[in-house]
């Protein structure tokens, strides 16, 4: 039986990168920050990703939660904490004025898709902490090929600063440590995570102070969520977050 290839396409004018190969989608958020001039509806999620293995949410976007009378709980929904990306400082990548506008958006660009031999590579950066001082450049690069994901995280700038990488799983999604990383699984679907460099994962769940590890199924609702976090402190230049993603056969 031939091998169906993997499909990568590229939405410029939303911003999003959607790799699919059988029973997989993996998107790729590289767009603007909302609706311009005062970024309604944005989230603070630029370089941003997603997984889902036959219909089961594996890696995923927390969702909105509420508009109005929580605004703690508002502010960490929208927040670059609550996304599969790396937050710098403890700072988010644009500022929240309020519970609908930013100010200092960040610009996201896409700047390599590339395909050889059938594997594909994804590049992007963008500019939301060039507003520290001193002010540091994020890239992401993804390399896809057969059923393994490789993401890695640098930096250009200059000083001493502190990364923090999050990736948030479904709720239904449960993290067990194996072989040096962390098996994830969701009914019969696993994938195994591991931080190749940069550190170790560790899991937080359902914490309030700081909010960390929640997730909107839809409007009105939150619940608790696993999150595999890794913090790291060191000079923009040498720091560097590799990670590892493998679809392992299903179980049952």
């Amino acid at each position: 039986m031939k091998k169906e290839p993997i499909s990568c396409t590229t939405f410029p004018s939303s911003g999003y990168t959607v790799v699919r190969s059988p029973g997989m989608i993996f998107t790729f958020d590289h767009g603007r920050l909302g609706l311009p001039p005062l970024y309604y509806h944005g989230h603070s999620d630029a370089l941003s990703v997603t997984l889902s293995l036959n219909g089961r949410g594996m890696l995923v976007d927390p969702g909105t939660y509420r508009y109005n009378q929580a605004p703690e709980w508002r502010r960490y929904f929208k927040s670059t904490r609550a996304h599969n990306t790396v937050a710098i400082d403890g700072e988010d990548q644009a500022v929240q004025e309020s519970g609908f506008t930013w100010s200092h958006p960040f610009r996201a660009k896409l700047v390599e898709h590339t395909r050889k031999n059938g594997n594909i590579r994804l590049e992007a950066i963008h500019t939301g902490y060039q507003r520290l001082r001193p002010p540091v450049i994020h890239r992401r690069i993804l390399s896809v090929r057969d059923s393994e994901i490789l993401i890695e995280d640098s930096f250009s700038g200059s000083g001493e600063h502190i990364f923090e990488l999050h990736y948030h799983l479904h709720p239904d999604a449960f993290p067990f440590p194996d072989a040096g990383g962390w098996l994830i699984q969701h009914g019969e679907e696993r994938i195994h995570i591991q931080l190749k460099e940069g550190g170790d994962f560790h899991p937080a769940k359902g914490e309030k102070e700081p909010i960390l590890g929640w997730y909107s199924p839809r409007y009105g609702l939150k619940q608790e969520t696993a999150v595999l976090r890794c913090i790291q402190k060191a000079a923009a230049e040498e720091a560097y977050f590799a990670t590892l993603f493998r679809i392992a056969p299903p179980c049952g």
